[in-house]
């Protein structure tokens, strides 16, 4: 069960900086939503303010599901943030891994990027 005192077990290290990112035990151990609203609780409840919401995509079906990140390294991500919008582009050391991508559909269906 993941809880505030298990979180760290789900992390794994990758990448030259050997950055934390949550593995797929992480998705597989979720619970079970019954919708969109009751997943971002969730989530909000266990990241606080490390899970933010980045925007609504629409699906194949038509089927809206909604794009947020759960960020694992606030400075680079800023620093990431900040180049996009004043170059409109980011790349250095850990910046695609300071993030990690989670869909979240309108039935509570989730899928983290791993």
């Amino acid at each position: 069960m993941i809880t505030p005192q298990t979180l760290d077990e789900y992390y794994v290290r990758i990448g030259r900086l050997k950055q934390r990112y949550l593995s797929e035990r992480f998705e597989q151990d979720l619970p079970v939503f019954s919708s969109h609203t009751e997943a971002v609780e969730w989530f909000k409840a266990l990241f606080q303010g490390s899970f933010i919401f980045v925007e609504e995509m629409e699906g194949a079906n038509s089927e809206s599901y909604y794009l947020y990140d759960i960020i694992h390294d606030r400075e680079i991500w800023e620093r990431r943030e900040r180049d996009l919008r004043e170059k409109g582009q980011a790349n250095g050391l850990g910046m695609l891994l300071c993030a990690q991508r989670v869909d979240i559909y309108k039935d509570g269906t989730v899928h983290l990027a791993v």
